[in-house]
């Protein structure tokens, strides 16, 4: 049944009579009447709905019998007893119904004194609310799994500097488990006891004046344990801002083993360098001119070095254009004044690390320098590999953009290998997409310019998305001389590494490529570190995924808010969108920031959220209200502030419009009376477009007008009602005349009730009380053009 009692009860109390009207009229919520057993008697249309019932459906069933199997234990046993004895029953469950399940908060309440109904039910569909909990569950556990496997300590701070995050790199670093830091003050866990003022001076100084020392730098510092060792740390931290609090995150690396390494290395390079006469991997000697006068070592031939091109020649002469040019001929001047000197140099492919020593005569005086170079490529290899692999993963946790990410591990696999080119690229619908920013050749860039098959490309990449294993192959073989192909060969490109990347379910969501100007099979080395920059992408890909439903998620409720209100007076079908469209238009044309237009698009949807408490009798009503009424009108953009101004979803910006879209460039306008530019700019540029739309639109107590003629009502309002400058962007914009043309003489059709019209000199009441306000916030006419 729908809109009263059920005709087949004989009867019906007359308190549910006028709930069911009610309860007819809201979407999501339904009404059932139970008897003293706990049987229906009465479902409201929305009830039947909410059950998947027809009418008639649900009268003589128990409340137990409508409700999922697996939830009915959820219902107390003696529920109806607790009713009779004038207790509520509140409880959250699945409905029994066919289709995808419907989570309804079910309130059981007593009625006293009513011989047809023991107890009234009411239900509330919560399904859109269980749905966003399960997926900020989801969320909040991939999070913690990233903050699970980082290498280094992922700490995060509140603005008064207690923990609100610390990993389990962290519990292993310091010592304190998780229980035990959250909540606490950083300074008295880490902080050594003399750097405490000096880290709380700085927090207060970055909070009050934005100076900051730190913050973005790389620094290494001393930290302290729980066991009250101290333990040299690197650390990089940054300011975040989070739903307009301030928070600090640290990203802490433990330095123990690489100073452990570093100190092994000095102390090797100077036993080499004590004992020059032994063979280490490349020496050399120079006079105090710095010319070369001996050059031996085991990588003279892997570096085509000629000994005999050259012994007699100055260092400077030898490092002629060398990127590291000024630092070796600092190390030897420095060597030459008697101090020892150390710099990495790289040549060709290695990386050497040179210690360079003054060398002393038969007398101690300082005669020439010594040379000696360690190869420590891999070693250098590793430590890029660790500062890479940090940023991508800081990237990742603060919630870059995907293209950000991706081109950090895009970098990071250039840097591991020598002479390639690394790309990234996303799979979907069976087509690889290039990710915007990688550095590649134009050549390349111009394949990848679109969406492209695998098989437009090369057998290789048929292959790799076929196996999803790593794929080596060269260029040649079975296949037609593709763009690709071509441009790859032009390149001199002579091999393709390929890997795809698999998502936890195993569906291949992106792919890593990586050409080589050297022909070969990849090392171990570079396989494992391939296939970690894979998991890196797989976890970056799977939460811009989800970041990106549940901003889908927000926007689509938010538009679902302001398109309810419709549902109460049909005759505004359409208007949130249309709005919401024309007033992006204007932002285009106005140059606004995308932050500035998503704030606008909200407000926009919610604009009107207030007249959800103005009754029907004045909302609905044909003639023009009164006084009396017209106060209550006036008082819906308060009401929808009040309502949305703790929704950490909706910003200032778009409250801003919700609260004053309805004030007035000369300061007659409501609720503020604000005026000019004190009025917030996108309350300023929505107020035209909903002006426009009101205008344009049909309502019960006036026909649509033309375009023309609202385009030159708007012109006769700028100034007085609208922002004139936004008027003249808007009429530019729709092609119409400009600002300052009148209706055509039309002035007994002007907007006479129009609150935005007529303002400033009384006309806010009787006569120009705005009658478009009651249907629409955004009607500004209640007459015609003849």
């Amino acid at each position: 049944m729908t809109g009263g009692a059920d005709p087949q009860s004989g009867g019906s109390p007359a308190l549910l009579n006028s709930l069911f009207g009610h309860f007819d009229r809201q979407p999501g919520s339904g009404l059932l009447t139970l008897d003293g057993e706990g049987r229906v008697v009465w479902a409201s249309g929305n009830g039947l709905g909410l059950l998947g019932l027809q009418p008639g459906g649900a009268q003589g069933r128990t409340l137990e019998s409508l409700l999922h199997g697996d939830d009915r234990l959820g219902l107390p046993y003696d529920f109806m007893q607790q009713v009779q004895a004038g207790h509520t029953t509140r409880l959250e469950a699945r409905m029994a119904r066919h289709g995808a399940p419907l989570w309804c908060e079910i309130t059981v309440l007593p009625v006293q004194g009513d011989a047809a109904a023991a107890a009234l039910v009411l239900l509330q569909d919560i399904s859109p609310r269980r749905a966003a909990e399960q997926q900020a569950r989801s969320l909040e556990a991939r999070r913690q799994a990233l903050l699970d496997i980082a290498f280094d300590a992922i700490i995060t701070i509140d603005r008064h500097g207690r923990v609100v995050v610390w990993n389990r790199a962290a519990v292993t670093i310091f010592g304190y488990s998780v229980k035990e830091a959250v909540g606490r003050p950083l300074s008295e866990l880490i902080v050594p006891p003399g750097s405490r003022a000096a880290h709380l001076r700085g927090m207060t100084r970055h909070q009050q004046t934005g100076e900051t020392r730190v913050a973005g730098r790389r620094i290494e510092l001393g930290a302290q344990r729980k066991d009250g060792s101290l333990v040299e740390v690197e650390m990089t931290m940054s300011p975040v801002w989070i739903e307009e609090q301030l928070y600090y995150t640290a990203f802490i690396h433990d330095l123990t083993d690489h100073r452990r390494a570093q100190s092994q290395l000095r102390e090797q390079s100077e036993q080499l360098s004590l004992v020059h006469d032994q063979m280490p991997t490349l020496s050399w000697t120079t006079d105090r001119d710095l010319r070369v006068t001996m050059l031996r070592g085991g990588a003279m031939a892997a570096l085509n070095l000629d000994p005999a091109a050259l012994v007699g020649r100055s260092i400077p002469e030898v490092l002629n254009g060398a990127p590291q040019a000024r630092e070796s001929l600092d190390a030897h001047r420095a060597a030459l004044e008697g101090q020892r000197g150390r710099y990495l140099h790289r040549f060709q492919e290695q990386v050497f690390e040179i210690h360079v020593s003054p060398m002393h005569d038969d007398v101690g005086a300082v005669s020439g320098t010594v040379a000696l170079a360690t190869d420590v490529t891999e070693q250098h290899r590793e430590q890029i590999s660790e500062r890479y692999r940090a940023r991508v993963l800081r990237s990742i946790a603060i919630g870059e953009p995907l293209p950000t990410t991706l081109n950090l591990i895009a970098e990071l696999l250039t840097q591991q290998t020598s002479r390639t080119t690394a790309q990234l690229l996303t799979v979907s619908d069976g087509h690889l997409r290039a990710v915007p920013g990688q550095a590649l050749p134009p050549e390349l860039e111009a394949v990848f310019s679109r969406p492209v098959a695998p098989q437009e490309l090369h057998p290789a990449w048929v292959r790799a998305l076929d196996t999803r294993d790593l794929t080596v192959s060269g260029l040649g073989g079975d296949g037609s001389w593709t763009p690709f192909r071509l441009a790859a060969v032009q390149l001199g490109v002579r091999s393709l590494w390929l890997l795809p990347v698999m998502s936890r379910v195993g569906d291949v969501i992106g792919l890593i490529a990586l050409y080589r100007a050297a022909p070969g099979e990849p090392s171990v080395r570079l396989i494992d570190l391939i296939q970690h920059s894979a998991q890196l992408m797989m976890v970056a890909v799977e939460q811009d995924q989800y970041l990106q439903t549940i901003l889908t998620t927000r926007e689509e409720t938010l538009r679902t808010l302001g398109v309810a209100l419709e549902f109460r007076d049909y005759e505004t079908k359409g208007h949130t969108d249309r709005v919401v469209t024309l007033s992006l238009q204007l932002a285009d044309r106005l140059g606004l920031s995308a932050t500035q237009k998503d704030e606008l698009r909200h407000g926009a949807y919610l604009h009107d959220l207030g007249k959800i408490a103005i009754p029907d009798q004045i909302l609905l009503k044909p003639g023009k209200p009164n006084a009396a009424e017209w106060e209550i009108i006036r008082q819906h953009p308060v009401v929808g502030y009040e309502m949305l101004r703790h929704t950490p979803a909706i910003g200032p910006a778009s409250l801003e419009v919700v609260l004053h879209h309805h004030e007035h460039w000369n300061g007659g306008g409501y609720p503020r009376g604000l005026a000019g530019t004190d009025i917030p700019l996108l309350a300023r540029v929505f107020a035209v477009v909903d002006t426009f739309d009101a205008l344009t639109s049909t309502r019960p107590y006036k026909r649509a007008w033309p375009e023309e003629d609202a385009l030159a009502e708007l012109a006769r309002m700028a100034g007085r009602v609208l922002d004139p400058h936004m008027v003249e962007v808007f009429t530019a914009m729709r092609g119409g005349a400009a600002p300052g043309t009148d209706v055509g003489g039309r002035t007994d059709d002007r907007a006479d009730t129009d609150d935005r019209a007529d303002t400033g000199d009384g006309a806010d009441m009787g006569d120009g009380a705005d009658t478009g306000d009651r249907a629409d916030a955004g009607e500004e006419s209640g007459t015609e053009p003849q």
